[in-house]
């Protein structure tokens, strides 16, 4: 049995979320019908990251086993054919037959884009939170630089969630102003349900000036997510970066100038004449 790693890349807005769910359609649905269709066998889809309803991704990480003789270099042109356009195969290769994308990554990054704006392009309003608040960023930065470290994040989670241990280890929160527009990346090794979303939710708070130090260490220590404001909204959530690597400082950096607007500002790499 072959073992084949793809990367993909999803516009979240038509779908129920990533994971497989009865009678709504979703992403690990969407390509698992693909792979059936190209390989004749059923075939199950394992992956990093349980993305919710309208969250969006550009490095999802998932692999699945094959019978198949299609080359594992190959999978991204076959399954590009068959797929929908808001659902891309960006790569594909042949892994030893042991490896797992959920046993083996370090963390990942996600970003949330908001706006204090209550109007935006009709271009970016599937992409962004519209607020429609003025936000101090330098409020916004004290409450992010006390949610990064390890912490127990009960007050963070969604609702209905999976029980699993609540305390998370998060590497980095950096928040990047563009005029109206602010890009708050989140890197750790792990998040429970709904929780980048609160962060950004609290955040909006603490650039209001709704959220003090001294609130969010006491809503931290109850543990109990009725003391927290609402949550963010799906669309302004991306998955960014699943790290395969330990992840540094140098590697979220990069990560937050890949050439991906609106969620990154960088620059593609110039061709060569």
């Amino acid at each position: 049995m072959r073992n084949i790693w793809i990367t993909l890349s999803y516009e979240g807005t038509n779908y129920a979320g990533f994971q497989r769910q009865e009678n709504r359609m979703t992403v690990q649905e969407m390509v698992e019908n693909a792979l059936q269709e190209l390989t004749g066998v059923k075939t199950t889809l394992y992956f990093v990251a349980r993305t919710d309803a309208g969250v969006h991704a550009y490095g999802q990480e998932c692999t699945f086993y094959t019978e198949s003789s299609i080359p594992g270099d190959r999978f991204i042109f076959a399954l590009n054919r068959m797929l929908p356009r808001d659902i891309r195969v960006t790569q594909s290769r042949e892994m030893e037959e042991n490896f797992s994308v959920r046993r083996r990554n370090f963390g990942k990054t996600y970003c949330y884009l908001l706006s204090e704006e209550r109007e935006t392009s009709p271009f970016l309003v599937r992409y962004l939170w519209r607020t429609g608040k003025k936000l101090d960023i330098q409020r916004m930065n004290e409450i992010a630089g006390l949610l990064t470290g390890k912490h127990d994040f009960t007050s963070f989670r969604g609702n209905n969630s999976v029980p699993s241990d609540p305390v998370r280890n998060l590497y980095d929160i950096t928040i990047k102003k563009d005029g109206p527009l602010y890009r708050i990346y989140v890197t750790g090794e792990g998040f429970l349900y709904h929780m980048v979303r609160n962060i950004a939710g609290a955040l909006v708070d603490a650039g209001t000036g709704d959220m003090t130090k001294e609130r969010l260490l006491s809503i931290l220590a109850s543990r109990d997510r009725r003391q927290l404001g609402m949550t963010a909204p799906a669309e302004g959530l991306c998955l960014l970066k699943v790290y395969f690597q330990p992840i540094t400082k140098e590697g979220i950096e990069e990560t937050m100038n890949l050439p991906l607007y609106p969620w990154c500002m960088g620059q593609p790499e110039s061709s060569q004449s």
